[in-house]
């Protein structure tokens, strides 16, 4: 009961310095970390919307899944010795549409889930491409991109296309560090680099146009509805072209990671995951 309550004033903390700082956005929801979470010493670094209003947290240290929603309460896969099978160096998880795909760099492969984090399968990666980033479109296809490549791959139907998708050595523009890849509800195709530029690609993989964001140490690439936004640590946001900003409120920072859905945000804490509604003109 003492727990509820704390959440709710957390949650009305949000809501009041939220309105106060930043109109465009508005605090939906607010879900602390089950105690579990505390118990077992796991702190999630990436966030994913999973399915039926649940959430995916992946501890890249700990190579542990977990599975947070009011459908099946909490779940957890991975780790060290505490189930069936264990990730070697888990750097991504999405939804697809026939379950949950995590990719292990160092194992080369992407293991396939169900929505109950049973195992199901998996597939080897070749050419080799120890993947740093990925995304995954709206129709299921996962892109991955190769920092030993430097360049973009396509995983459709189970299948790794061999000729990459977008070959980022032929752009002179586009360094070697690419921070982050993300897609857009219409497919196109967005990239941030470590010098804070963000880069645009059709879903075909066609090259559009480049742009700096004013957002300094700029690490969340986020895309909402026709806009691309870059958010950092601080919670500052800014959207690329139309120069747009946004706030995250002060009760989530720093911010660990940041992911969109439709006109939603999904802001992953260091103890609790905070649900906001953006309302861009």
């Amino acid at each position: 009961m003492l727990r509820r309550h704390q959440n709710k004033l957390i949650f009305l903390f949000a809501v009041i310095s939220l309105s106060q700082a930043q109109a465009k956005l508005s605090v939906a929801d607010y879900q602390a970390f089950p105690p579990e979470l505390n118990i077992l010493n796991i702190k999630p670094s990436l966030v994913e919307w999973g399915i039926a209003g649940s959430f995916l947290l992946l501890d890249k240290i700990d190579n542990q899944l977990v599975s947070i929603g009011a459908l099946n309460g909490l779940q957890t896969v991975g780790g060290f010795g505490r189930g069936p099978f264990s990730f070697s160096e888990p750097i991504w998880v999405g939804v697809d549409p026939h379950g949950i795909s995590i990719i292990d760099r160092l194992e080369n492969k992407v293991i396939q889930l169900d929505y109950r984090l049973n195992y199901m399968g998996e597939i080897n990666l070749e050419p080799r491409l120890y993947p740093d980033l990925a995304a995954i479109d709206q129709w299921g296809k996962i892109l991955i991109y190769s920092s030993q490549f430097h360049s973009i791959f396509l995983l459709e139907n189970r299948l790794l296309n061999k000729i990459p998708l977008i070959d980022l050595n032929r752009f002179s523009k586009i360094g070697f560090c690419v921070k982050q890849i993300n897609i857009n509800e219409n497919g196109e195709i967005g990239l941030l680099d470590c010098d804070s530029n963000f880069h645009l690609f059709s879903r075909h993989g066609e090259y559009k146009n480049s742009f700096t964001s004013n957002i300094q140490s700029g690490k969340f690439l986020v895309p909402l509805r026709n806009s691309w936004f870059v958010f950092n640590e601080k919670g500052e946001g800014e959207s690329i072209i139309k120069k747009i900003k946004l706030k995250i409120p002060d009760v989530s920072l720093p911010v660990v990671d940041v992911k969109s859905l439709n006109r939603s945000l999904a802001v992953l804490s260091k103890d609790h995951i905070l649900i906001l509604n953006a309302k861009l003109k």
